[in-house]
């Protein structure tokens, strides 16, 4: 989809800009703490249990909360199933999203302890929020008071989430939807210090990138090369780390991938093409410490829970998530 100087976008970002700035004034910390008491630490100790029989969890439900974000904002509504295949889960951005299992088991346990109080939303920004700690990564401060949508539309997943092959100018316009700036989109690409990519979604990268069976010119050849010998051009099985360097701990070694030529998705590799984000990443692949890092996902991360939130009396607290909507 080309978005670029679209008039769709500017009208959206207008829309959700206004919804945000509404909305954030019901969010705060700490908003159970009289009507489901404790509901943060029940969710961390379930979380923990999961995370020790499962280390790939973290990335899965991380992933989660931003492509449930970037579609109709964070309001649980990549939970919803649909009987004909058009709802978000269905739209092949998320065909790998994974942990709505999880959820819907941390749901359970919380509705035995408060019943319809606490959101799916909240429960998945809380799990997003462990899920990077139980990574060796910040601990921060959830807002929370969303509701949950109960709305799902696959054509929505499609135009919101942003393309793996998006270059700096592409993927900021998709962040700036959720009223998300530059460093943001930058600071949350971080993210990607966690989880995987299966081989379809770089392999372009290896065997055709301009479509005259070329190689990406930007990938460092030796890294090249050992992708080619897992992904090879009709293995669409396999998975390789988007941080090669340490891709079960939250650190930095995603902008050290980066900046070593070493990103898989075109997206990512990107950042480096700009002079903002391309400084941004070499800030982070010198930097002594993850000080700044983990400050900075840390705010990027409540910017983005504001996203289209539903709070007050929009939206509703259901008693499971993953229900079907048709």
């Amino acid at each position: 989809m080309a978005v670029a100087a679209s008039q769709l976008f500017k009208w959206v970002l207008l829309v959700a800009a206004s919804a945000s700035l509404l909305a954030r004034a019901d969010l705060r910390y700490d908003f159970y703490n009289t009507s489901c008491p404790g509901v943060e630490k029940l969710v961390r100790d379930e979380l923990a249990l999961k995370f020790a029989a499962d280390v790939t969890l973290p990335a899965g439900l991380l992933r989660l909360h931003f492509h449930d974000c970037f579609v109709r904002g964070c309001d649980a509504s990549i939970m919803l199933k649909s009987h004909n295949g058009t709802a978000e889960q269905d739209a092949d951005p998320n065909s790998t999203v994974r942990g709505y299992e999880a959820i819907e088991d941390i749901k359970a346990k919380v509705e035995a302890a408060c019943p319809l109080v606490v959101s799916c939303a909240d429960i998945i920004a809380m799990a997003a929020r462990d899920a990077v700690n139980f990574s060796q990564g910040p601990l921060y401060q959830v807002e929370t008071g969303r509701r949950d949508g109960n709305v799902s539309l696959k054509e929505e997943a499609l135009q919101f989430l942003p393309p793996s092959d998006g270059n700096v100018t592409v993927l900021t316009e998709y962040f700036a939807v959720q009223n998300l700036t530059m460093k943001d989109m930058v600071v949350l690409s971080g993210a990607h210090t966690l989880g995987i990519a299966h081989c379809p979604s770089f392999s372009k990268r290896l065997y055709n990138y301009t479509g005259a069976g070329d190689q990406d010119p930007s990938l460092d050849a030796a890294y090249a090369k050992n992708l080619a010998t897992v992904c090879t051009p009709e293995n669409v099985a396999s998975v390789q780390p988007l941080d090669p360097m340490s891709p079960k701990t939250f650190d930095q070694g995603y902008y050290q991938s980066v900046y070593n030529h070493q990103a898989l998705l075109v997206s990512d590799a990107a950042l480096l093409n700009d002079s903002l984000t391309g400084a941004y990443v070499q800030l982070m692949n010198n930097a002594s410490s993850l000080d700044t890092f983990f400050a900075d996902f840390a705010v990027a991360m409540i910017n983005m829970g504001r996203a289209g939130v539903r709070t007050g009396t929009d939206g509703e607290i259901r008693a499971t998530c993953a229900i079907y909507v048709d």
